[in-house]
C-alpha cells in the first residue's frame, strides 16, 4: 500500500494535492497535515512511503521537517514545495535530505509522475 503524506498549512492547496494524488496516480491513500507537529504525529503512526512538504509554515518550516522525519525515517522520499526557489533554496532542501524540490506555481502533475517513480508505482 503506497501512502503519500501532505504537509501544507494552505487548507484549500493541501485538498488539490489530495484530490491530485487520490485520482489514478496509484497510491492507496492520502495523510494530510497542516502544521509540523501533526505530520511527525501522522508519519509515526502511518510510516508514509513519501512526504510532500510546504516550505514556508508556522512553527517549523519544510526544511526543518525534512530533517526530523529523516530521524524517524531515514529512506523517505520527501518532496519539497515552494511558491519561491531559488538556488540556495534548493541547495539546502537537498543537504535536509529532500529527494527534490518543485514549484507551486508549476505543472502539479510533474510532481506527481515524479511521485510515482520515486515510490515505483509506474
Amino acid at each position: 500500500m503506497a501512502v503519500v503524506l501532505i504537509v501544507d498549512d494552505d487548507n484549500a492547496f493541501r485538498a488539490l494535492l489530495r484530490t491530485l494524488f487520490e485520482s489514478g496516480s496509484g497510491f492507496d491513500a492520502c495523510v494530510a497535515a497542516e502544521n509540523a507537529l501533526e505530520a511527525l504525529e501522522k508519519a509515526r503512526q502511518v510510516s508514509p512511503n513519501l512526504a510532500v512538504l510546504d516550505l514556508s509554515m508556522p512553527e517549523m518550516n519544510g526544511l526543518q521537517l525534512a530533517r526530523e522525519l529523516k530521524a524517524i525515517a531515514p529512506k523517505l522520499p520527501i518532496f519539497l514545495l515552494t511558491a519561491d526557489c531559488d538556488a540556495d533554496t534548493e541547495k539546502e532542501a537537498l543537504a535536509s535530505g529532500i529527494t527534490a524540490v518543485f514549484s507551486k506555481l508549476d505543472d502539479l502533475a510533474t510532481l506527481v509522475d515524479n511521485a510515482r517513480e520515486v515510490c515505483g508505482l509506474e
